[in-house]
């Protein structure tokens, strides 16, 4: 699957228990415009392979392993391309030499490399000193940092018009209402996780935020 109809929802699974996980799986629509991303706690407690169990679910989708990788990109890449994973998101706070390695990586692999740009000072500063560049760049605010920080919407803005072949995506307590507003300010991919994952009704959550993209 390739990303041209813009824009996307992008469901990230930070789960660490993986009945609650294929409950989840179960409940979420079968929808194109519908990302599954297997998030890094996910991840870091039953491994890349996790993203078999995802695709049992949803064999066709794009999925995304957020590794937040910060070295051996290569390495990491090849895991993720093995496992499956259509994506992989890589931290800005990397070393340049590991950006580096995972794009090219990623393009020998066919696999999209995400910049994850939490706590990275100077985001634009960073794509400039790249030689080639990440399909997808992601604003993410941590969950530790929700309620004592905003989304950067104009620092987005400036993105799309200085780098209009990259991806923008945000994450970080997003809600139908700043969702509304992301897509506002010309982002492609909306990324939700516990205002889905953590709902009464996770199929009716879910649509809520696809209707978004109407």
């Amino acid at each position: 699957m390739t990303l041209t109809d813009f824009p996307y929802i992008q469901v990230a699974l930070d789960i660490i228990d993986l009945k609650f996980l294929e409950k989840v799986l179960s409940f979420l629509p079968n929808s194109n415009k519908l990302l599954i991303e297997a998030g890094t706690p996910l991840i870091k407690k039953f491994g890349s392979g996790v993203i078999n169990t995802i695709r049992q679910y949803f064999p066709d989708s794009y999925v995304i392993a957020d590794m937040k990788t910060l070295d051996v990109g290569k390495i990491e890449v090849k895991i993720c391309a093995d496992d499956g994973a259509n994506a992989m998101a890589v931290s800005g706070l990397a070393p340049l030499e590991t950006i580096v390695s995972s794009i090219k990586a990623g393009k020998e692999r066919n696999i999209d490399i995400i910049l994850d740009l939490m706590n990275v000072a100077e985001p634009l500063k960073l794509l400039s000193e790249l030689p080639e560049l990440p399909k997808i760049v992601l604003f993410h605010r941590g969950i530790d940092q929700e309620g004592n920080m905003e989304h950067p919407w104009n620092l987005i803005q400036q993105i799309r018009k200085d780098f209009p072949h990259v991806l923008v995506a945000v994450a970080g307590g997003l809600n139908l209402e700043s969702s509304v507003k992301a897509l506002s300010k010309g982002v492609q991919i909306i990324v939700i996780g516990r205002a889905i994952t953590a709902s009464e009704d996770i199929t009716r959550s879910c649509n809520d935020f696809l209707k978004l993209l109407k």
